[in-house]
């Protein structure tokens, strides 16, 4: 269906549930403006809250400002020169006596604070190659030359960094200032299938298709993600607000 149409009744479904405003929508869809970090530590941190942001993990890893103290305050250069493995991560989170939420099991590869502190190594050591946010920003930056080299730098984190996966590389991107790239979740895999956007059953099937179609009405492709994401969830969380939607019934009435 026509972009223009689709909008229009996304957002018309949105602002006709209890509470939200213009103002309240607007500030969600545009809040990639205000995420771009300036420094590599605030990047090694948002890239640690998307590490556990999968499954049951966040309940077992908990707040990572936890975890201050252990990674020299979030330096990813630091955590590199002072651990070599993940182990030693793990061990000095128990000799701190770090107080966490979920069982720290060394010699089980599926413990969450195994997988997770694989995840602290390999993302501190990937960010330890940049010598600022701004060669950071540079370097994403040259996957912007068109839509396939766009789809090349979510498949690089998502070898690069263990247990990210396509999926998160995308939403780490699109949550820390970089509007061209969209999170392939659930909600928007069912939304962009069901009003005809697409037919691919994979991840980047899904991705390579909605970017394509933002492109194609000049749409920025994070606020179309951020606009199907509500209507999937109802999750205004910039406002601490839930509203009750129904993703099904959204498609429906605009087929």
């Amino acid at each position: 269906m026509r972009a223009s149409k689709l909008i229009s009744a996304g957002r018309k479904y949105l602002l006709a549930r209890p509470g939200i405003t213009e103002a309240i929508l607007d500030n969600h869809l545009t809040q990639w403006q205000r995420q771009k970090k300036s420094t590599l530590e605030a990047l090694f941190r948002s890239m640690l809250d998307h590490a556990k942001n999968r499954g049951g993990m966040p309940n077992y890893i908990g707040d990572i400002e936890n975890l201050a103290g252990v990674l020299f305050e979030f330096h990813p250069g630091e955590v590199v020169r002072r651990y070599s493995t993940w182990r030693d991560v793990f061990d000095e989170i128990r000799r701190k006596k770090v107080k966490v939420p979920g069982r720290m099991e060394r010699g089980n590869p599926r413990n969450s604070w195994v997988i997770y502190t694989k995840a602290v190594i390999s993302c501190a050591q990937f960010l330890s190659s940049f010598k600022d946010a701004q060669d950071f920003h540079k370097f994403v930056a040259t996957f912007y030359t068109n839509e396939h080299s766009k789809l090349a730098l979510p498949l690089l984190l998502d070898k690069e960094i263990f247990g990210f996966g396509f999926a998160l590389a995308c939403d780490f991107l699109k949550e820390n200032g970089y509007p061209e790239f969209i999170k392939p979740d659930t909600h928007i895999k069912d939304i962009a299938r069901g009003v005809g956007i697409t037919r691919a059953d994979t991840d980047y099937g899904v991705f390579k298709d909605v970017v394509a179609y933002c492109a194609a009405n000049g749409l920025v492709p994070y606020e179309f993600d951020k606009l199907l994401w509500l209507i999937g969830s109802g999750k205004f969380y910039l406002n601490d607000l839930s509203v009750r939607t129904n993703k099904w019934e959204f498609i429906e009435s605009v087929r």
